[in-house]
């Protein structure tokens, strides 16, 4: 029986440590957020990070994304770090949530845009309004050139925001605002 209880225990650790997140030498690591931070479909519910391959992505789920010309909507941005050495992410990804719009690629400084957007051939930002997903995505590539600095481990943060009636949008961060995620390997 003290075997059988063990080997249960052992079972439900190995689970929920693989539920939270992929271990730091992996190249995808997968992150919950706190649900209802926001009470439109822009709450961030969980997000994965894959530095895999010729490409860095980083993908959000919401809560129920809309689109069309009654919805309140928003926009989306996933900010990347890939020096560990400077302070805060070097770039940013984002695009409108809920209706049309243009989606860019930027250097960021002090988690603020600097210049203009970045020339970046195969960047990707699509939102799946049926399976309430948002997916960044940038040819390494580019990535390596932007700061002449090879890409390796990076961490990364998501910011949801929800366009108000009146005043600012309300601002839903992954992991929490103005916080980069734990670094994910690159493969």
């Amino acid at each position: 029986m003290v075997r059988k209880r063990s080997a249960l225990a052992v079972i439900a650790a190995i689970a929920l440590a693989a539920s939270v997140s992929a271990p730091a030498g992996a190249d995808t690591g997968v992150f919950k957020d706190k649900k209802g931070d926001i009470k439109g479909g822009l709450d961030i519910h969980s997000v994965r990070v894959d530095n895999d391959g010729p490409r860095v992505g980083v993908r959000s789920t919401h809560r129920n994304l809309k689109y069309g010309p009654k919805v309140r909507g928003g926009s989306a941005a996933a900010f990347i770090d890939i020096a560990a050495k400077r302070k805060g992410p070097e770039f940013i990804i984002a695009g409108p949530v809920g209706s049309d719009g243009d989606y860019h690629i930027s250097k960021v400084r002090r988690w603020k845009m600097v210049g203009d957007p970045l020339a970046c051939k195969g960047l990707r930002f699509h939102v799946n309004y049926k399976r309430d997903v948002v997916t960044f995505s940038a040819p390494r590539r580019c990535l390596d050139r932007a700061y002449d600095h090879k890409v390796g481990k990076i961490r990364a943060a998501v910011r949801a925001s929800q366009n108000r009636a009146h005043g600012q949008p309300k601002n839903d961060w992954w992991p929490k605002r103005r916080h980069l995620s734990q670094a994910v390997a690159a493969n």
